[in-house]
């Protein structure tokens, strides 16, 4: 028999410890949340008790999700990586005795390349955020002040992006005292990333110019990428939106994203002889296997390369 109430407060002092003791962040705290439910919801309505599953249950529960709600292998693998942290820390708690994730068969998850920009095309879109002539117009044919302030800022957001290799949440919660300004040029940025863990990223001495003249005169406490004096940046939402625009705009045909801008950051680093080791400190990645699909990126490209002879 399932007991809810017993499931929901395990969960909540689950979800707890991966706030406040692991130092997660609270968007991965509601899709772990979500995921848990998911998993209840499942076992609730086939009649199973969560403290008792058995390796079969997980395999069934992937099985449930990938025929009869047509979900993605990836995140079928991510929730039953929940599943795996949840029984794990129970386990420690001796509120199960057994983990039912780790003995199931897990859908094995295809290797995808990143997505990444070539030189051209990031050029292209550079100049399609420069650009102030495609900017709309009001009745009077002028471009408010505002929407030129708009486009600036996320000319600086995508261009720090593309020089830096940050996650669009890390960039967007920047502040001003986080960039290293010496003699007006912004030198490198201190970034809290994943697992409230600290780096600092250097900067290409051309963008640093850029960047520190377009900071030199803000408050050192407020938000980089603030939408106004004293207010918040924009959501990571309203960046990918803007992104795409943008992208459109320049005539790339490619799903770009922030995130495929710190592929691009990546594949370049690469490209320029940067050590797998180096990337994966640039990056904030937790594990050098993560950074190895970039491995596979110089390959391919080799093989492109080759294919042209």
């Amino acid at each position: 028999m399932f007991d809810r109430e017993v499931f929901d407060e395990a969960r909540k002092e689950f979800l707890s410890h991966l706030l406040y003791a692991r130092g997660h962040r609270k968007s991965t705290c509601y899709a772990y949340n979500s995921d848990l439910g998911l998993w209840a919801d499942w076992l609730q309505e086939a009649g199973k008790d969560w403290q008792r599953a058995r390796a079969v249950d997980v395999e069934q529960f992937a099985a449930w999700q990938l025929r009869d709600r047509q979900v993605s292998v990836a995140i079928v693998t991510r929730r039953l990586s929940t599943l795996s942290s949840f029984y794990k820390w129970a386990m420690r708690h001796e509120i199960v005795e057994r983990d039912p994730v780790y003995l199931a068969d897990k859908p094995k998850r295809p290797q995808r390349l990143p997505v990444w920009m070539e030189k051209e095309e990031q050029a292209k879109l550079q100049a399609t955020l420069k650009d102030r002539n495609n900017l709309p117009l009001n009745i009077f044919g002028q471009n408010p002040e505002w929407m030129t302030a708009t486009r600036r800022r996320y000319e600086l957001l995508f261009g720090l992006l593309l020089n830096s290799g940050l996650r669009i949440s890390e960039a967007l919660g920047l502040k001003v005292s986080d960039v290293r300004l010496v003699d007006g040029m912004a030198k490198s940025v201190r970034v809290i990333g994943k697992g409230d863990k600290e780096r600092r990223v250097p900067l290409p001495e051309a963008f640093g110019a850029v960047f520190g003249f377009w900071l030199k005169d803000q408050p050192r406490g407020e938000f980089v990428f603030a939408k106004a004096p004293g207010q918040p940046p924009a959501s990571s939402q309203a960046a990918r939106a803007y992104l795409r625009g943008m992208v459109r705009q320049a005539g790339i045909d490619k799903p770009i994203t922030p995130h495929k801008l710190r592929h691009t950051y990546a594949t370049n680093l690469l490209n320029a002889g940067a050590e797998l080791v180096d990337i994966k400190a640039l990056l904030g990645h937790e594990s050098i296997a993560t950074t190895q699909i970039y491995t596979n990126v110089g390959q391919e490209r080799m093989e492109q390369v080759v294919g042209r002879l």
